[in-house]
């Protein structure tokens, strides 16, 4: 498993998310992640850079709403 999966999967960032802030399709990512396929150093610089910020922005969110009691960290819909 590429760097960039663990980190994406170890982060809860879906692959649709990330994809649909970059603009890039879900298929590619897959293949980037599976080392099928090898970005551009921009491209790869792109999907990093996305993918700190959705991390940072989920972050956010997260102390966000742990300060008005709201349940984080699992699923609680089910």
């Amino acid at each position: 498993m590429s760097d960039l999966k663990t980190k994406r999967l170890v982060a809860g960032i879906p692959g649709s998310v990330l994809c649909a802030k970059i603009g890039l399709s879900r298929s590619r990512l897959s293949l980037i992640e599976r080392g099928y396929v090898h970005p551009a150093p921009e491209e790869l610089a792109r999907i990093n850079t996305a993918l700190v910020q959705l991390i940072e922005a989920k972050s956010v969110i997260e102390r966000v709403a742990a300060s008005v009691g709201w349940p984080t960290g699992a699923r609680h819909d089910q």
